[in-house]
């Protein structure tokens, strides 16, 4: 037997050894391509579907593996973000020092790619340092922690050609394209309006990604919810609380309000101990559903219902109108105003003056932050409590449905 066909014959047992590990870590797999002809690998150069004549496949020592998981409505979703295939590459790569996985190229991503290379030049594979420290710990490839959380339900449904596209999935994936082309994952001829339109410029923009991020030689234009387009679109998200990131959460703000609020909401959330992505998650989400998405700094109302209050130490006649809710999250009342100025050493200021906690942005953001505190939301955050954090904030649950997508999309950025 020579030696090419022996490493052929090791490699075909691995391949099912890994097919039989995807399985078991929830994957389906098909089979795509193993052998190439010199002619064929030419092609390929040629495309941009591969960098080099030196293939592996031209020997039987490579083969393309596609990987699906379920769909919502049991549809098969085809995988091919990185992270959620690393579990699978890491295995591959622990099987011998002389198999490698596309997923871990440098230059060029392929993880659909597993190959062996010639006992000759088989040197410590990538992922092996990786591997062998997990070993170490006692913890499998298959017992790592599970990866790609970040995007997960940012979406509703899909969004592309002859797809549900509903307006804030596609202002969604829109935002998500222009911050990829700013990341130089994708080229685009000029940034998309992000108006949750669907059209041509977008599916190309989509397709233009798909094939430079995820490396698709036939892009089917689709991003759909939780899928590896999406998934991996989120790879390129600005540090959370960022005006780019809060554009995406509060998608109908305006630029120069995120522009304002943004370092102003991460330095109170510091200050409050706002400091896990769950509490940052409900903070963020009761503040956008109070401020109508910061477009709202007081409350649209003139407050003459809030006249003669005496729970609220509205006392004094024009109390009502006078200390209407304002804020983030809105004060409300004279003896509320009252404790906050004193709690911040300006007590008689906003008595005087309780407009300034609409117009002077460092209160309007402050003053969300010291009623979070003073009314513990943070252990209801941490329990993941919705309902009952929302009693705490409106005294009801009014908007509960909007505070709950709010939510949704603060989870899925902050990958929680």
């Amino acid at each position: 037997m020579s030696d090419l066909v022996r490493e052929q014959s090791v490699f075909l047992l691995q391949v099912c050894e890994l097919v039989k590990k995807a399985s078991e870590l929830g994957f389906s797999a098909s089979a795509g391509e193993l052998y190439r002809t010199p002619e064929q690998q030419a092609m390929h150069v040629r495309n941009g579907r591969s960098t080099t004549m030196a293939s592996q496949h031209l020997k039987r020592l490579a083969i393309d593996l596609n990987f699906f998981r379920d769909a919502p409505d049991g549809r098969p979703l085809l995988i091919s973000d990185v992270e959620t295939l690393r579990p699978i590459g890491q295995y591959w790569e622990s099987l011998d020092a002389a198999n490698r996985w596309g997923g871990n190229w440098t230059n060029f991503k392929d993880t659909p790619h597993f190959e062996r290379r010639e006992a000759s030049d088989a040197a410590p594979a990538p992922a092996q340092a990786l591997v062998g420290a997990m070993a170490a710990a006692g913890v499998t490839a298959a017992a790592a922690p599970a990866a790609g959380a970040l995007g997960r339900g940012l979406t509703t449904g899909a969004v592309g050609a002859q797809c549900s596209n509903a307006r804030d999935d596609v202002e969604s994936v829109q935002q998500l394209l222009n911050l990829c082309c700013t990341a130089g994952r994708v080229v685009l001829a000029e940034p998309l309006k992000p108006d949750g339109a669907f059209g041509q410029k977008t599916l190309d923009a989509i397709m233009a990604f798909q094939r430079s991020a995820l490396g698709q030689g036939e892009p089917d234009g689709r991003v759909d919810a939780n899928g590896a387009t999406l998934l991996s679109l989120c790879e390129s998200l600005p540090e959370a609380i960022a005006p780019g990131w809060l554009s995406l959460l509060y998608l109908r703000a305006k630029d120069e309000d995120v522009a304002d609020f943004s370092p102003r909401l991460k330095q109170v959330m510091a200050n409050r101990n706002i400091d896990t992505p769950l509490r940052q998650a409900h903070f963020l989400a009761q503040v956008g559903h109070e401020s109508g998405e910061f477009r709202f700094r007081a409350e649209i109302a003139n407050g003459e219902a809030y006249q003669g209050r005496v729970d609220l130490g509205n006392l004094q006649p024009g109390d009502g109108r006078k200390f209407k809710g304002r804020g983030l999250i809105q004060l409300t009342g004279r003896a509320n105003y009252g404790e906050y100025g004193r709690a911040i050493g300006r007590e008689q200021d906003l008595l005087d003056h309780p407009e300034l906690v609409e117009t002077d942005s460092d209160l309007c953001v402050d003053v969300a932050g010291w009623f979070w505190a003073k009314k513990n939301l943070n252990a209801l955050a941490d329990a993941d409590d919705l309902t009952t954090l929302t009693k705490r904030v409106n005294g009801g649950l009014n908007g509960i449905d909007d505070r709950r997508r709010l939510l949704v999309r603060a989870k899925a950025l902050l990958g929680t």
